[in-house]
Formats: C-alpha cells, sequence, structure tokens
C-alpha cells in the first residue's frame, strides 16, 4: 500500500471539496489541530489501528482529537476514510493537507528558533519585517531552545537564516581554524 499516493488523494480530494464548501479555513485549522494531536497523544494512532473500536466510537475520536463541532466538509471526510477502513492514515492525510493547502494559498511555513521564549507583539512585528522582505503570507511557528544563545534561527521553506549567538561563535571559531591553517601552511 502506498500511504504517500493515497493520503494525498484523500486530502487533496477533503481540500477541493472544503474549498467549495467555503470552508478550507476552517479545515485547515481542525487539521493543523489534529495533526498536532497525533504528536501529543501517541494513543490515539493506537486507537485508530485495528478493530479495538467500532466506527462510530472512531469518528468520535477523531472529531474530539479534531477540536469537537466539525464543518460539514470534515466530518463527511472522515466518514467516508472510515467506510473505507483507511483510518490509519488519518496522520498523513492531515499533514499532507496543511501542505496542499499551503501550497494552493501560498502560504511560506517556518520555523522561529529563539534562546527565549517572545511575547506575541514581538512576533507580529518579527514576522511583520520577515514578510516584507520575501513577501506573501507567512505563518510562523515559535521554538524555544536555549542552546542557541541569544538571537534568532528563522526555517522558512527551504531557507536558513541565521542570527543566532551560537551560529556567530560556530563562524568565528571556523575564521580562526582558517585562518590557524594558512598562518601553519606559510
Amino acid at each position: 500500500m502506498n500511504t504517500g499516493l493515497i493520503s494525498t488523494r484523500y486530502a487533496k480530494a477533503l481540500l477541493d471539496y472544503a474549498i467549495a464548501s467555503g470552508q478550507q479555513q476552517e479545515v485547515y485549522a481542525r487539521m493543523q489541530t489534529l495533526s498536532s494531536m497525533f504528536i501529543e497523544v501517541p494513543a490515539l494512532r493506537r486507537a485508530l489501528s485495528g478493530s479495538m473500536y467500532p466506527k462510530e466510537k472512531k469518528q468520535s475520536i477523531l472529531e474530539t482529537a479534531c477540536g469537537g463541532d466539525l464543518p460539514s466538509s470534515l466530518e463527511k471526510m472522515i466518514a467516508l476514510i472510515l467506510e473505507n477502513e483507511r483510518e490509519e492514515l488519518m496522520q498523513y492525510i492531515a499533514l499532507r493537507y496543511t501542505e496542499l493547502y499551503r501550497s494552493r494559498f501560498n502560504i511560506q511555513y517556518g520555523k522561529l528558533v529563539t534562546a527565549v521564549p517572545i511575547d506575541e507583539e514581538t512576533q507580529k512585528r518579527f514576522i511583520t519585517r520577515i514578510r516584507q522582505i520575501v513577501g506573501g503570507t507567512i505563518e510562523v511557528e515559535p521554538i524555544v531552545d536555549p542552546a542557541i544563545i541569544g538571537g534568532f534561527i528563522l526555517y522558512l521553506d527551504d531557507d536558513r537564516w541565521d542570527a543566532s549567538m551560537a551560529g556567530e561563535l560556530f563562524r568565528i571559531r571556523n575564521r580562526f581554524k582558517t585562518l590557524d591553517a594558512n598562518i601553519q601552511t606559510t
């Protein structure tokens, strides 16, 4: 079974149906919630696999994992997925939906790594500034990593901007190594 192909087909069908229903943004938010639930609650995957629970219970579990009170397009798609016994692919479908949504609506996704948590206002100003530089819509996930010491690292699509203290110290160390190697060879 090709999980990538199957999950892509379901995700694309859901996106097309959600757009036709005018529910694409809400379905996007629910699929992001579902994706994070699979990470935060490992038992969710086990609950959906196998025949431990009947389809009605699995439907209820998925609705709860999506945040409850689902848009009709997502509710119907979950029912279809359960009917076709593809519930073990829900995590992949959710991830693929978010990728397809971002691609369709030209949303650049990134991660902002800082040494300490930043407040909402600072994050908004930062995103606004980055948006001015790269253009378009940007969606950034904040991550705290004290190992970078200070500054930030921004991953945006395939690009990486390293303005961290740890990164600068690494670059300085490499310059000294290069200088030392040049001095020793002369």
